[in-house]
């Protein structure tokens, strides 16, 4: 097996890192420029990239973004002072202080080939082809029926013959297993605590079904257990699930937390709930203007929850409030709503033939027989180094 093994510095890359690497037969090519750096990762064989510290960009997020746009690459941080918090977001698999020591290159060196290996047959397994489509539902306005809408649209694509998963992210206090009237005995906790540091791979084992089809990944059962889950975790079961499922649909809580931020860019579609109220306007405005800021806003569709015409308040007054048009809306009806909080059943499954059942069931169609997605997925790792000056590469 072959490896690559490449860093990046803006300045002059570590000679005693180089020595270290060179006693044991590894040549490392350095970059400071980031084209170059790129054109190197997309190849496809196995990668170690060491990335050096700089005052002008936090190598824990540069190394968080590299982590998620390319999962085949092994990061090691060479840091003069180790911030353990964040490190334990960036994806990195290790790290060498600064000045390097020759000891923490050889365990590195050898954690990298291990892993590096292990992924590789992950991502070449011929068995594991399938790629669901991810579809993350959100709002930064509590209330707005996020849940509702991520319950029924997976009914609705049930019904439509396809395999679909919620992934509850609403960590702390999620209800999709009470929309479904499910019981689950395991949850994503138990997927993080049993499966993860092995493969995490059997998924399915952490799986609740329900009646109509649909398949429920559902959050912990105690909010404490919450912060146990980071953005790396929400990557790894992203993956997982892709692979058994056509749609993977998340619900997320009220917040642009880490793990939200995480499910938005692996996402392929980005479901904003609104509504006909000022309060969720403003909220769903300040939303879209930090997805844009992420360069994420062309996965964005707006959909509007609760339709009605009330007075001084009509679609294009929300399109104008928004600066966008919207994508799909979905009528206003209480009582069957309340209803299907109560009994545990998703309106789509119970009442198909109502006007929001018909609204849900409309904007699933359009997901699986309309148009192909063509949206453009910009590079948040290229957003990093957008003034960088011209390359300069050693070996």
């Amino acid at each position: 097996m072959k490896i690559q093994w490449i860093g990046f510095s803006e300045k002059s890359s570590p000679i005693e890192l180089r020595q270290s690497l060179g006693a044991k037969g590894k040549m490392i090519t350095w970059y400071s420029e980031i084209d170059q750096l790129e054109q190197s990762i997309n190849d496809p064989s196995g990668i170690v990239l060491f990335l050096h510290e700089s005052e002008t960009y936090s190598v824990y997020e540069l190394s968080r973004e590299i982590s998620l746009k390319y999962p085949v690459v092994s990061i090691v941080l060479l840091v003069s002072e180790v911030d353990y918090k964040k490190a334990m977001y960036s994806g990195a698999i290790d790290i060498v202080s600064l000045p390097v020591v020759e000891k923490e290159v050889a365990k590195a060196v050898s954690e990298a080939e291990r892993l590096i290996e292990e992924k590789l047959s992950t991502h070449t397994n011929p068995v594991e082809n399938k790629q669901g489509s991810v579809i993350t539902v959100c709002s930064t306005k509590g209330g707005v029926g996020k849940t509702t809408v991520s319950v029924n649209l997976a009914v609705a694509l049930s019904k439509l013959n396809k395999k679909v998963v919620v992934l509850d992210l609403d960590l702390q206090f999620g209800d999709v297993a009470i929309l479904f009237d499910v019981q689950p005995k395991k949850t994503i906790y138990e997927w993080v605590k049993e499966c993860y540091e092995q493969d995490g791979e059997n998924v399915q084992s952490f799986i609740t079904s329900h009646s109509s089809g649909v398949d429920v990944l559902a959050a912990p059962l105690l909010p404490e257990f919450a912060e146990l889950i980071s953005g790396i975790h929400v990557t790894a079961v992203i993956e997982q699930l892709k692979k058994h499922y056509d749609f993977v649909i998340i619900d997320t809580p009220p917040s642009l937390v880490e793990t939200v931020l995480v499910s938005l860019e692996h996402s392929d579609e980005i479901f904003l709930i609104t509504s006909m109220d000022l309060p969720t306007l403003k909220n769903g405005k300040l939303a879209i203007e930090t997805l844009q800021l992420l360069g994420i806003k062309d996965k964005i569709k707006i959909i509007l929850n609760r339709d009605t015409e009330m007075e001084g308040m009509k679609v294009d007054t929300v399109e104008k409030i928004l600066a966008t048009k919207v994508d799909a809306k979905i009528p206003s009806d209480y009582k069957t709503v309340v209803q299907s909080f109560n009994k545990g059943t998703p309106f789509v499954y119970s009442h198909p033939k109502i006007a929001v059942s018909k609204g849900i069931v409309s904007l699933a169609d359009e997901m699986v027989n309309g148009p192909e997605n063509n949206t453009k997925k910009r590079s948040v790792f290229r957003m990093f180094f957008r003034k960088r000056g011209k390359v300069n590469v050693t070996s």
